[in-house]
């Protein structure tokens, strides 16, 4: 299936993020190292774009790992993903960055 940046379907894409940019936030794991607090969440990486179907709905969050060994863009499935306005993240649900490390990697060959 191809995907289209979310801007390409729907510019006024911010709305869908209670008017914030999505792109450039942190992502981060949900699961929590000892105490919980947000401090011990564990960085994975930062949006690089917002991906979706011919609808407008959307479908992966792409994740740049930035200096993990891979060095790499992943795919994010939006069902794992939560954004939180009150803490502009986006949380990745019950991943570690190892296993963030091992989605799917981003090409442009499944945009439109």
């Amino acid at each position: 299936m191809n995907y289209r940046r979310i801007e390409d379907i729907n510019p006024n894409y911010r709305d869908s993020f209670s008017g914030r940019e999505i792109k450039g936030l942190p992502v981060v794991s949900d699961l929590t190292a000892g105490m919980l607090t947000d401090d011990t969440r564990e960085r994975i990486g930062t949006v690089k774009d917002v991906l979706v179907d011919q609808q407008g709905s959307i479908q992966y969050f792409v994740v740049d790992l930035g200096a993990a060994p891979t060095g790499r863009q992943v795919l994010l499935p939006a069902e794992q993903a939560r954004f939180d306005a009150k803490s502009d993240r986006v949380y990745a649900a019950g991943m570690t960055k190892e296993q963030a490390e091992m989605l799917p990697a981003f090409n442009e060959s499944v945009l439109l």
